[in-house]
């Protein structure tokens, strides 16, 4: 008899999300080991996609109709702990499985998870894209004191999952230290991880071959520092430097706004993922009330195309800890405006050449990280 895993996840394996990807990689990996896979997700809207049902995979996927997509973010909070409230109750409800997969969003389904793991037999496992309830104080939308805050954390952080699926080493052991443990069970799959392909040279290489070029391609939103980016566009050199911008998020117009009439500056509808590679440095940033309650996912894409990053975060970050020979580290302590003033003067091809091989070297790695913590989860289910 197949054993039978569900995957919880707001978006599907249909989705071109930045969850719904790895959401579609680890259930086609189990349901080409053998193990019957059901995806369980919402269909709602990711800047402007939706999943794309036209596709047919060979395991089952259920999507639940959108509680509300608005802007409006309170309704958006509302309606993310009613679509997370939805998925477990739903769950419930399908054929007998030996391992729930619940991921960390929508908001606060880890409470929904453990507040109904009475009435479920299956083994809960969390894979902690984004951890809650600390979201909602990093983003400012709660106090880390506020009463309803203190009990949500303590109700989620007494009751232990059967097994982590953590981001990175740093974030479960900021895990184990919430749950008061000296240990959980676990592997480490990184969101963002990607195969580098082949591409003809873009018409923005073709005709910058001289220079240094910068990419900022993703999400701009609460998590990230746009003053430290904002500060990088104002030093750029027009002689030496060319930055490419791909943005969204809650911070991405008015970044637009204030950098479009550039001479660095090249905007940018799309970039396909295989011509990052040629890209010299990628930027990104996570600003410190987010460390370990995210982990960009463009750092680690970065370091698959075999890209440096310059990063601004803490050092005990993720992406510092997991990558240190392959970033420039911008401290979140320093002086901004002076930092990234050394870092340019000091920017040589040698530099970005040293830390290009060290990025192909981390992401050599990564495919044998991959595959070996892929077989621990499947010998588990088994």
């Amino acid at each position: 008899m197949r054993k039978r895993v569900v995957i919880i996840n707001k978006y599907g394996a249909l989705h071109p999300s930045a969850t719904g990807r790895p959401v579609r990689k680890l259930a086609d990996y189990l349901w080409e080991n053998g193990v019957d896979v059901i995806v369980l997700s919402i269909h709602a809207p990711y800047k402007g996609q939706v999943s794309q049902r036209e596709e047919k995979l060979p395991y089952q996927t259920i999507e639940l109709p959108d509680f509300y997509s608005g802007k409006n973010k309170w309704l958006r909070l509302i309606g993310n702990l009613i679509d997370g409230f939805r998925l477990v109750i739903y769950s419930m409800l399908l054929p007998q499985h030996q391992l729930k997969v619940v991921l960390t969003d929508p908001s606060l389904i880890n409470a929904w998870a453990v507040l109904f793991r009475p009435f479920y037999r299956s083994k809960l496992v969390f894979w902690t894209m984004d951890l809650y309830p600390e979201a909602f104080a990093s983003a400012g939308l709660v106090s880390c004191n506020h009463p309803a805050y203190r009990i949500i954390s303590s109700f989620v952080y007494r009751h232990v999952p059967d097994f982590l699926i953590a981001l990175g080493e740093q974030q479960y052991r900021y895990l184990c230290r919430q749950y008061k443990q000296s240990y959980i069970p676990h592997i480490v799959l990184p969101c963002g991880i990607c195969p580098k392909e082949e591409a003809a040279e873009p018409l923005w290489r073709k005709a910058n071959r001289d220079k240094i070029i910068f990419c900022y391609a993703g999400n701009i939103g609460e998590a990230h520092n746009d003053v430290f980016l904002l500060e990088l566009i104002r030093q750029l050199d027009p002689e030496k430097h060319l930055i490419l911008l791909r943005l969204y998020g809650a911070k991405a117009q008015q970044v637009l706004k204030e950098v479009s009439a550039f001479e660095t500056v090249v905007l940018l509808d799309y970039i396909a993922p295989a011509e990052m590679q040629y890209v010299d440095i990628c930027v990104a940033s996570l600003l410190p009330a987010w460390n370990h309650v995210c982990v960009p996912s463009k750092v680690v894409s970065a370091i698959c195309w075999g890209i440096p990053v310059l990063y601004n975060a803490n050092k005990e970050s993720e992406g510092a800890c997991m990558f240190p020979e392959a970033i420039w580290l911008i401290p979140d302590f320093t002086e901004l405006s002076d930092s990234i003033l050394t870092f340019l003067n000091a920017l040589s091809a040698k530099d970005i050449l040293v830390r290009k091989e060290a990025a192909e070297r981390y992401s050599q790695e990564f495919v044998g990280m991959e595959y070996t913590n892929q077989m621990n989860l499947l010998k588990m289910i088994k």
